[in-house]
């Protein structure tokens, strides 16, 4: 089996972000400074719209630096910052066989929870 390119992998993993999350995949996979990250929800969308830069290797690991995620702060802009990381099993670069995270800020997680839990208290009420 031929190793897939970083393209081929990045490809992927955008067009299984774009099926989870929603949103929209950005042309030329965000390198454009109209349409910066991979995707995005748009920040009309309500208080949890996230922007995504997605990371994916074949390897056991990936690097995520400050330099990387105030990156990604900046160039989300009035959506919340998230970078989806995927760890690709094999080759075959198959999504239910990937492992897939994300990282988002503590505050974000704990806005988002707290959320949940006050909307869960409203459908007991």
């Amino acid at each position: 089996m031929v190793k897939p390119t970083t393209h081929e992998m990045g490809d992927r993993h955008e067009a299984f972000l774009q099926r989870l999350f929603g949103g929209r995949r950005m042309k030329g996979s965000g390198n454009q400074q109209s349409g910066q990250m991979d995707g995005r929800h748009d920040a009309h969308r309500g208080t949890f719209a996230f922007a995504w830069d997605g990371k994916s290797t074949f390897g056991n690991s990936l690097g995520v630096s400050k330099d990387m995620w105030a990156k990604a702060v900046l160039q989300s802009h009035f959506e919340r910052p998230m970078i989806p990381l995927r760890f690709y099993a094999n080759h075959r670069l198959q999504d239910n066989e990937a492992l897939d995270l994300v990282v988002v800020s503590a505050n974000d997680m704990a806005e988002l929870l707290e959320t949940l839990h006050e909307l869960e208290e409203k459908v007991r009420a």
